[in-house]
């Protein structure tokens, strides 16, 4: 791996690199006056020159995981009470942090050391970095290796890389919607009131961001003030920094046991949720294939009869975050079901969706937290964490009497189905739009397999629909 690619890791965790903590060799012996002049050597024979040694790892030559440690440590600390780039770390566990900077640094400079994280770039979309917090980052791995003393040569490595990265990871203006300054200058009038200084110092760090044009940043740091002063006081101005996302669900949050059992990957079924008494005379069985292959998403297939058909009563559902992943992954559900969404992190998540079928945006919460959804609208309803790009699953509304969500491999089952003609819809989470088709059942066995075209996002907007990737 590149200490190219080694600094841009590290800055889109805004974290950094390395430190030799080297000794010097003992000073030579000096001669006093007092001390008799040594005898004159015999000149030697010159050694035959011997080759220049191989250059060791830059693992070797920082000083390995103790020096490592030790910078990493030191630049971690000053960030995370920078007050130009702090509030960037109020979510982040820093200890583990740490961790998983040393093991990154470790394999990337040639260490015998295997990292255990996610891949950053996509862990780390959307953050819309500006050239003000570009540039704390910077003064704070330069101070971090200039306090251990890292060799000019070392330091030099690892900085020099860093001026062709600053365009690929700090946001380009096209991408920055600076919020109206009447409307900012209507938060500064209260932030100026404000009697807790905690609160009044993140709305004006809110401001801030919305004068850069960082939508989502400028809505976490006003969150993050509304926690502590609660909303009356601050409602006059919410609209300034979260106009343009969805409505934004207010009901009071419920809480839910530490224990609750993990969700599995997948839910939802016609025949799981309601089975039938007596199966009916026919079955199908088939493949989703997306452009021809099989995919390694999931997705759901619905099926309505030409006559008749069994209408599905709503369910009380759940999907959770936990592992910074939300749980079951696809689900589905029939129209006017009700969906939960608990937090399992020791950190905030804030699940929202851009959905035609369901827009909403749930919010900052907690550990043990959560809030609800009715689900009233059939369709396809894409989730995502405003706080961590990488998370998103998918609810899929149904209004058809049959339905189910397909196995990992692509592959679907309907075990109990009556003889006649029927409309099948498909979809996966890497195709596009949902593909009709008509099938006929007949008593025994049917096969039909469905090919789609790709299509999906591997990651979603921010609840302001800008890009994250």
């Amino acid at each position: 791996m590149t200490l190219r690619r080694v600094w841009m890791c590290l800055w889109l965790v805004a974290c950094g690199s390395s430190k030799p903590a080297t000794t010097s060799p003992p000073p030579p012996a000096v001669a006093t006056a007092a001390d008799p002049a040594p005898a004159p050597p015999p000149a030697p024979t010159p050694p035959a020159p011997e080759p220049a040694a191989p250059d060791r790892p830059l693992f070797d030559r920082l000083g390995g995981l103790p020096a490592i440690t030790a910078v990493v440590d030191e630049f971690v600390s000053r960030t995370t009470t920078d007050p130009k780039i702090k509030h960037r770390f109020f979510n982040t566990d820093a200890a583990n942090l740490k961790r998983l900077l040393v093991e990154f640094v470790a394999q990337a400079t040639g260490g015998n050391v295997t990292y255990s994280g996610r891949d950053m770039a996509t862990a780390h979309a959307g953050m819309d970095l500006v050239d003000d917090e570009f540039n704390a980052l910077v003064g704070n791995l330069v101070a971090a290796l200039d306090k251990f003393q890292v060799p000019a040569r070392e330091k030099n490595e690892l900085l020099g890389a860093l001026g062709p990265l600053k365009p690929q990871n700090v946001a380009s203006p096209d991408k920055l919607h600076p919020i109206d300054d009447a409307q900012l200058a209507r938060a500064e009038k209260v932030a100026a009131k404000l009697k807790d200084k905690a609160a009044a110092d993140l709305l004006t760090m809110a401001i801030t961001a919305g004068k850069r044009g960082q939508r989502s940043y400028a809505e976490q740091l006003f969150s993050r003030a509304e926690m502590m002063t609660g909303p009356k006081p601050l409602n006059p101005i919410a609209n300034v920094f979260r106009a343009g996302a969805p409505q934004r669900v207010a009901s009071p949050l419920k809480k839910l046991p530490s224990d609750t059992p993990a969700q599995p990957r997948t839910a939802g079924g016609s025949e799981t949720d309601e089975p039938d008494r007596r199966p009916a005379a026919g079955s199908l069985h088939g493949s989703i294939r997306i452009d021809g292959k099989t995919p390694s998403g999931l997705g759901v297939v619905m099926l309505w009869p030409e006559r008749g058909g069994k209408k599905r009563v709503a369910k009380q559902r759940i999907i959770e975050q936990r592992g910074k992943m939300f749980a079951p992954h696809v689900m589905a559900v029939p129209v006017g079901s009700t969906v939960s969404f608990p937090n399992f992190d020791p950190i905030f998540h804030n699940v929202f969706s851009l959905s035609k079928a369901k827009a909403f945006d749930l919010g900052m919460y907690k550990n043990g937290e959560t809030r609800d959804v009715k689900l009233e609208k059939p369709g396809i309803v894409r989730l995502g964490c405003n706080l961590h790009a990488n998370m998103s699953a998918y609810l899929i509304v149904v209004d058809a009497p049959h339905y189910v969500v397909v196995e990992e491999d692509g592959s679907y089952s309907f075990k109990s189905l009556a003889p006649g003609k029927y409309r099948v819809q498909a979809w996966n989470e890497q195709s596009g739009d949902p593909v009709t088709k008509t099938v006929t059942i007949n008593a025994g066995t049917n096969e039909s397999d469905i090919d789609l075209k790709g299509g999906g996002l591997a990651i979603s907007p921010d609840k302001f629909g800008t890009a994250r990737q």
